[in-house]
């Protein structure tokens, strides 16, 4: 695959600490070199006095990478607790903001292997990111197989992320698409974070370019034949044989 389209990043951390959200901030951006600022967020909950989220500004993708490993070590070095309600979203647009409203988001969230990702850090169970790979499986079961076609269903694919009320354009899915369709558009991926996640640089730098790879391939028809054989997969028809669908 090509180099990467050049991409704007930016991260929202939940973390628990026992100093306050403004002293922690203040010491953040010193260390970061970020302007980021610190809100509420009533999701988390580690039993530290006081919890909150940082949301960080989108930078540069390669800046975005640099400032993210200072900020984990930062979490390192402080009283900062992580646990099963804290996240990382990672926002992610591409700087020709023309690609941004190119994306095929149904292709996106097939795409993207965020179950990987959801059961290395312990996210699978968790109601603030929720796979759409189990929304779409829930889309496939009882098809015929013998007379599936995924062309249409990826018409229908189609139709449901144009549904105001679909789970898959829904703000907790762990691919967010439903930010796509904002004055400025992008993508928040939502399957990382989890106990001790600061303590997980290179596994968050992987799953990242994982990420920002997906979405150079969501543009264009290139790799259609991937969500075709994804699609294949899922409901059961490999090498034109059936195969029961797990649920």
């Amino acid at each position: 695959m090509k180099k990467l389209l050049p991409k704007h990043i930016g991260f929202e951390f939940e973390i628990g600490s026992s100093v306050s959200r403004r002293t922690v901030i203040n010491k953040f951006n010193k260390y970061t070199g970020w302007k980021a600022k610190a809100t509420s967020d009533p999701s988390i909950d580690t039993n530290m006095k006081h919890q909150f989220e940082i949301v960080t500004p989108p930078v540069p993708f390669a800046e975005g990478i640099s400032k993210l490993k200072k900020a984990l070590k930062f979490f390192q070095t402080e009283d900062i607790k992580t646990n099963y309600s804290t996240g990382i979203h990672v926002n992610l647009s591409f700087v020709k903001s023309g690609y941004n409203h190119d994306i095929d988001a149904g292709k996106l969230q097939i795409l993207v292997d965020d179950l990987k990702w959801l059961k290395k850090f312990d996210r699978i169970e968790n109601e603030y990111s929720c796979s759409p790979k189990i929304h779409l499986g829930e889309m496939l079961c009882g098809v015929n197989k013998k007379k599936f076609n995924v062309e249409k269903f990826i018409h229908k694919l189609q139709e449901e992320i144009d549904d105001d009320y679909s789970e898959l354009t829904e703000k907790y899915c762990a691919v967010n698409i439903g930010k796509l369709f904002e004055n400025k558009p992008y993508v928040e991926y939502r399957a990382l974070g989890g106990k001790n996640y600061q303590w997980k640089i290179n596994d968050i730098v992987k799953a990242i370019r994982e990420f920002s790879k997906a979405m150079d391939m969501s543009l264009g028809g290139r790799y259609d034949y991937l969500v075709k054989r994804y699609i294949k997969n899922m409901a059961g028809i490999v090498d034109g044989q059936t195969a029961i669908i797990p649920h």
